[in-house]
Order: structure tokens, then sequence, then C-alpha cells
């Protein structure tokens, strides 16, 4: 009978614990908690080179001096040349080996190392810590050789060999240690505020006006021009309307072709997507100088809906931009084209059942598209709002 009832608690408690595995502000914490650790570490971690290590052994193992004469001396002097090679080596890889695996990264970072480099990242991680064991039984090994050695010439031979098998594990690694601190220092550009805000990212093809009109209506200041693919990275800044605070996320325009010809920068603005927005704000450049043309567009707001929207229960904002430079006739084209891409749709995905006009570059109907972000944020984070 208890046995029976212990089993149906635990049944309850474990059904209990499913259920608020899957509750949004829950899981949306916890990637919160992840972005910021994973930023952290990245932080905290320098990854040496091959030549700074060896290096550093270099000048360090020139300074030991012998302190005593005889064999006993000269076993011991070898042996301390023998741990600063080691030492050095060692504590250099262990630091990098703390790096975080993209199983322990969050959604964001995990989606652009792989886009970045693929598997790479962590067969390199994997690459360091097979080293470190490696490392530490040579160390072992001819640290016992040298206190046995029978006389100084067979003591220092044994040091010298022990060295360099140290060192050549280092310098095998000088590939991996080049890809790991190329994979940290981008992660580190891609600056992404952990404060558990809602997050609006912006979309669309090159050239869409996404990062005039993140300039507009956040604190954010990416740079603007008139030719494609300014932006190289992801970049966040705070908005904020009412009472309500948000990220803005500006990413790089992503032409409509297939995925693996996306080159690097629309990797970083698919990973956005993918593991960042609460809600999605897509641009349509419907002006002369647009950079593909509104059936392109329309098949890639088609991608973002079908691949991530729909997938993530985000919300949806479609607006046409450059309406103050644009005729009036090819403004009503791209709406056309946006209401019939789009019909069929979930109306619980759309927060606007028309796409809004606007002119980021003059601030035109801007106002009335923040309201509707505000608006949106309310049905899709209600958690964020106390509901």
């Amino acid at each position: 009978m208890i046995r029976g009832v212990v089993a149906s608690v635990g049944a309850v408690g474990a059904l209990m614990a499913v259920q608020h595995e899957e509750l949004p502000w829950l899981r949306r914490h916890r990637e919160m908690l992840k972005l910021a650790e994973t930023v952290k570490r990245l932080k905290e971690t320098h990854v040496y080179s091959s030549e700074e290590i060896v290096r550093v052994v270099g000048e360090r193992y020139r300074k030991v001096r012998p302190r005593r004469r005889g064999l006993p001396g000269r076993i011991e002097f070898e042996l301390k040349r023998l741990e600063v090679v080691f030492n050095v080596s060692y504590s250099r890889l262990l630091r990098v080996a703390r790096l975080p695996s993209t199983r322990e990264m969050s959604e964001f970072h995990r989606a652009l190392v792989l886009g970045f480099v693929g598997e790479e990242y962590d067969e390199a991680l994997r690459a360091i810590r097979r080293s470190l064991r490696l490392i530490k039984e040579f160390w072992n090994q001819y640290r016992l050789l040298i206190v046995s050695a029978a006389d100084a010439r067979e003591a220092a031979r044994l040091r010298k060999e022990g060295s360099g098998r140290i060192l050549s594990v280092v310098r095998r690694l000088r590939k991996r240690l080049e890809l790991l601190d190329r994979v940290r220092r981008e992660l580190l550009q891609t600056h992404i505020v952990s404060e558990g805000l809602p997050i609006v990212v912006v979309a669309g093809i090159p050239s869409t006006g996404k990062s005039t009109l993140v300039r507009r209506a956040s604190t954010a200041e990416p740079e603007v021009a008139s030719y494609p693919f300014t932006t190289k990275t992801v970049i966040v800044g705070k908005t904020k309307v009412r009472d309500v605070a948000f990220y803005m996320v500006d990413t790089p325009g992503i032409l409509e072709r297939p995925l693996e010809q996306h080159n690097e920068i629309e990797r970083k603005a698919f990973a956005a997507l993918q593991s960042l927005p609460d809600v999605v704000l897509f641009l349509v450049d419907p002006s002369p100088e647009m950079v593909q043309d509104i059936e392109h567009q329309m098949r890639l707001l088609k991608d973002v809906y079908t691949g991530i929207i729909a997938n993530r229960g985000a919300g949806l904002i479609v607006a046409v931009n450059k309406v103050d430079i644009t005729p009036r006739e090819r403004v009503e084209r791209a709406v056309e084209a946006v209401n019939e891409a789009l019909a069929g749709t979930s109306k619980t995905d759309l927060c606007a059942s028309e796409p809004l006009l606007i002119s980021a570059l003059t601030g035109e109907g801007v106002d009335r598209l923040l309201d509707t972000v505000y608006q949106c944020l309310r049905v899709k984070t209600p958690w964020l709002f106390g509901g």
C-alpha cells in the first residue's frame, strides 16, 4: 500500500517536472542563463597559441639553475627543467580546455559555432583534453626515469627526450588552438545581453534598411551604408515602448538561396533567427534599388515562417520599408505579395493583419510599428508582463 502511494506520488512528481520543464518562461529563463554563462566563460578564457606556450617554456627553462653538486644535484636540476616544461604546457592547455563545448553553450552560440566551423570546434576541444592526459603521462613517466638515472648524462638525455615529447604534443595542437581562438573571438564580437528581456530580431535580405531601423529605434549604433552586407555580425540594442524594454537585434542580410550556399555572414543571421526571437520583424524592400526582387524576398519570408516562426511559436510582423523613395504602385505590389505569401498561415503567428508601411530613414510609420511590436510581445511573452 505504502509502496503504491510512493510510486503514485513519484509518478505525479515526474509528470509535474515534465510539465514545468515545458513551461515557456522556464525554458526561456534557462536559455538566458546559458547565454550569460557562455559569454562569461568565453571572456575568462585566454586561448594560448602553441608558439606562445613554447616561448614561455623557453624563457622559464633558461632560468633554472642547479642548486647542488654531484649526481643528486644534477638529477634535481634535470627534473626541475622537465617540470617547467610540464607545468607551463599543462597549465596553459588546461585553461583552454575550460572553454564550453557546444553542448554546454546557449542555443544561439551553439548555432553560431556549428554554422561557423561545424563539428571542428568540439573536435578541437576533445584534442586538447586528450593532449592534457598525454602530457601528464609523459611527466609521470619521465620524472621516474630521471630520478632513477644511473648518471648525469642519462638524466640529461631523459630530460631532453621527455621535454621534446611534451612540446611535440603542444606543437601538434597549433591548428586546433588557432581554430578555438578564432571561434572565441568571433563569439565575443556577437554581443548578446542576457537580462531576460524580450527579443525582437529584425530580418530580411541585404540593404532592406534593418540597421537604419535598429539605429532609429534602439540604443544600438550599427554601421549604415548603401551596399549589401554592411552588417557583419549580430548587433543588439535596447528599446523601450511605454513601460516595456526589449532587445532589438540587427542581423546580417540573408539572400534567398539554398542553405548550403549561405556565407559566414548569412549563417550568423540564421543562428539569431533560429534561437533568439520572441518576435521576428521582417523587412521588405520594394524600392528600385532592391538587392533581390520581391519574388525572392517572398520565398525568404516563407522560409522564415515555416522554418522558424511556426516551429518556435514566435510572432511575425512584416513591414514594407523605404516607402519614402518608392513609387506607390511598387509599394502596393509588395503589400499584395506579402498577403499572398502569408495566406493560409496561422493567425496566432501574425501580429498584424497587413504589412506595415514605414520609412526607417525618415521615421514614417515607425511609431506605429513599435506599438505593434509592443502588442505582439504582450501576446507572445505574457510571462514577462506578469501574465
